[in-house]
């Protein structure tokens, strides 16, 4: 099955740092001795304690969940040790860091109050700079953003919280911008800088200033849907409803696996958006989900979902920080509380759109569950009511070939192709036709699969994965042989230390009895990929016509030892054959 990685913000923020010591992960903390040093007490909140949930048993838990990566069990754990050991300083910031992982941010507050100053990071910071603004306390909070940004000030989030904060106070939007501008931003900030600056405007009651703040935006950031939305509802509330329905249409055809989050063109022609407004608890939220998308392209999943719980709790209503979460729980391997968002977002209140994405990803979060039959029959259901939706089509046709349903593959991918957007660009149409090239090829229709490999490559005559597979498929097959060789060669020489494609061309050597070159190659392959039972067993192919039995055997024994340890074949009947060749 396919994710599809929400991609605003990840091209633009690929190249800032991230502040250095937000603490990503830590072995399980230890128990206190009695020479612990003693510190505040924290008084935390949870369920009444039992008597296994207290104490070294309740830490022993939360350890082994912690080493596990089940940050809910690891974190009722270590609260319940916490119960007798509240002076454990490791022990306090390790919870906390669970709870914002868990979602608990109550008490990650409470635990980022407690911690002594010397023991305050930038993550325990930023929970206090939240709190405090969260209940009104503008004042700290101001002064823990600006210690927070002494950290890492080219960094443009924690300027944004510092001036969303000044902008409580009273200060003026022209002034606020100035001090923003002041240090400079890397080029790669601009579209977040002028999607933050045209909220202040639009806060301001400066429309026409927050449209322009807003177009460079776009041109810096055309994957951001939250500067789409914003770009095409000020435009609407400006009298160009007919702008912003183009604005939404473009990022749909230009972002089909971000489509379903904006609304087609036609809502801003039908319905005139609320005019712009938003608290300081919202403006908050929108720069920590800003920041948490930034960790997360950088690859720190743990931060990343901490940021993001710390965005919802802000604003639990922001239906696309949601989303975003549900998918970096997903990618992560989270599967339960990935669930269990994207099933808040199912309700009638929620945008049609978005509704819809979330049962898409639902229904392939439960199949990654094993549920096979489930998300078939919903994302069946849902196709009735939504025939013409892209993303809904690719994720069925995902889901027919998963299922090894190889005809229906064929018929969503056909469907796919038939409702894609005249302006989607050509790279989307080509994954399509190879990926119903390969749908065909498992039914065994192989001028069908042809025709749509052909048809991807006129696209992408470089692309080596395909060149890879359309070869081999003819080799396999016995067809156009010299024309399969050639592709073959073109696609090694794009990708020479790929195992697969120099497996691909050993073949070819070997269909047209050059065993000596095959052997070269197939040898090659298995130091390249040296877990492919398919490999080795083309290559004992090529011992054996060689003259080498004994050779032959053992690489025919390797591709058995392979699927024993769970590696798979290219089908269902590959063990069969490799146990005749060894009889």
């Amino acid at each position: 099955m396919s994710i599809f990685v929400p991609v605003l913000l990840v091209g633009a923020l690929a190249g800032v740092a991230v502040a250095g010591d937000v603490r990503i992960a830590q072995a399980a903390p230890v128990m206190s001795s009695p020479a612990t040093p003693l510190a505040s007490p924290v008084v935390l909140q949870g369920d009444a304690p039992d008597d296994n949930s207290m104490g070294v048993g309740a830490y022993l838990k939360g350890a082994v969940a912690d080493l596990d990566g089940n940050p809910t069990t690891a974190l009722q754990g270590y609260l319940g040790a916490l119960g007798e050991d509240s002076a454990n300083i490791e022990l306090r910031r390790r919870t906390l860091e669970l709870a914002l992982m868990a979602g608990d941010v109550p008490n990650a507050i409470r635990l980022a109050r407690s911690l002594p100053e010397a023991e305050q990071t930038t993550m325990t910071r930023l929970v206090r700079v939240v709190d405090a603004a969260h209940e009104g306390r503008l004042e700290e909070s101001r002064k823990l953003a600006r210690e927070v940004s002494k950290v890492s000030p080219e960094l443009l989030q924690f300027r944004l919280m510092q001036v969303y904060l000044d902008y409580g106070t009273g200060k003026d939007v022209p002034k606020l911008i100035e001090w923003l501008d002041s240090d400079g931003l890397p080029p790669s900030m601009s579209g977040r800088r002028n999607y933050h600056v045209a909220r202040l405007w639009l806060k301001a009651g400066e429309p026409a200033k927050a449209l322009d703040a807003l177009k460079q935006a776009a041109l810096a950031e055309p994957g951001s849907v939250a500067t789409t939305l914003l770009l095409g509802q000020t435009l609407a509330r400006q009298g160009e409803p007919g702008a912003g329905a183009a604005v939404y249409d473009s990022f749909r055809a230009a972002n089909p696996s971000l489509a379903a989050l904006v609304p087609a063109g036609k809502t801003l022609l039908n319905d005139m958006p609320r005019p712009f407004a938003s608290t300081l608890d919202e403006d908050l939220a929108s720069v920590l989900t800003d920041f948490g998308l930034l960790v997360w392209a950088q690859g720190a999943y743990g931060p990343a979902r901490q940021v993001l719980n710390l965005s919802l709790w802000l604003n639990p209503n922001d239906v696309h920080a949601r989303y975003y979460t549900g998918m970096l729980l997903e990618m992560g391997g989270d599967l339960a509380v990935a669930q269990a968002e994207y099933a808040r977002l199912l309700g009638d209140e929620v945008p049609e759109g978005v509704r819809l994405a979330a049962h898409i990803r639902l229904a392939e979060v439960q199949f990654q569950q094993g549920d096979k039959d489930t998300p078939w029959k919903v994302l069946r259901k849902l196709a009735k009511d939504y025939p013409d939706e892209p993303n809904l089509m690719r994720s069925l046709a995902q889901l027919a070939y998963a299922r090894e349903d190889y005809r229906e593959a064929v018929s969503y991918y056909t469907r796919l192709l038939e409702v894609m957007p005249a302006t989607t660009p050509p790279a989307a149409r080509m994954e399509v036709l190879f990926a119903r090239g390969v749908a065909h090829e498992r039914r065994k229709d192989i001028d069908e699969a042809s025709e749509d490999m052909q048809a991807a490559l006129a696209i992408d005559p470089a692309n080596a994965q395909i060149l890879n597979y359309l070869g081999y498929m003819w080799v396999d097959n016995g067809r156009n042989i010299p024309e399969a060789f050639g592709l073959l060669q073109k696609a090694h020489t794009l990708q020479p230390d790929d195992g697969a494609i120099t497996d691909s061309l050993g073949w070819a050597y070997y269909k047209q009895g050059d065993y000596d070159s095959a052997q070269a190659y197939l040898q090659r392959a298995t130091e390249q990929d040296p877990e492919s039972p398919e490999i080795y067993d083309h290559l004992g192919d090529a011992y054996l016509k060689l003259g080498q039995k004994d050779q032959a055997v053992r690489e025919w024994q390797r591709a058995l030892d392979l699927l024993d340890e769970g590696k798979e074949g290219p089908d269902e009947g590959f063990r069969k054959r490799v146990e005749r060749k060894l009889k």
